[in-house]
C-alpha cells in the first residue's frame, strides 16, 4: 500500500472553493489533512492510499478532479510511504 501527499492550490480562492473540492475528492477516496489547524488559505493537503496506481496516475486524477472546481490548480503530488504486504 502506498500513500501520497496531494496538495491542492488555486489562485485567489474562496471558501466555497474548497468545499468543493472536498466534495469532488471524498468519492475518490481522498481524506483530506488539517495542517497547521487549517489555516492555509491558497491549498489544501490530502492523503490517498492505494495500491495499484502510481505517482503520475495519481497526479493526473487529483489534476482532473480539481479542474471540476476551478481551471489551472496547482497540484504537488508526493510519496509519503510504501510498505509491501508479503
Amino acid at each position: 500500500m502506498t500513500t501520497y501527499r496531494v496538495r491542492v492550490g488555486f489562485h485567489n480562492p474562496s471558501a466555497l472553493t474548497f468545499k468543493q473540492l472536498n466534495e469532488i475528492f471524498e468519492p475518490q477516496h481522498f481524506c483530506r489533512t488539517d495542517p497547521c489547524g487549517g489555516k492555509f488559505r491558497y491549498f489544501m493537503e490530502y492523503h490517498y492510499e492505494t495500491e495499484a496506481k502510481d505517482l503520475c496516475s495519481v497526479c493526473s486524477l487529483a489534476y482532473s478532479q480539481a479542474c471540476k472546481v476551478k481551471k489551472c490548480p496547482l497540484v504537488l503530488v508526493e510519496i509519503m510511504n510504501e510498505t509491501e504486504n508479503h
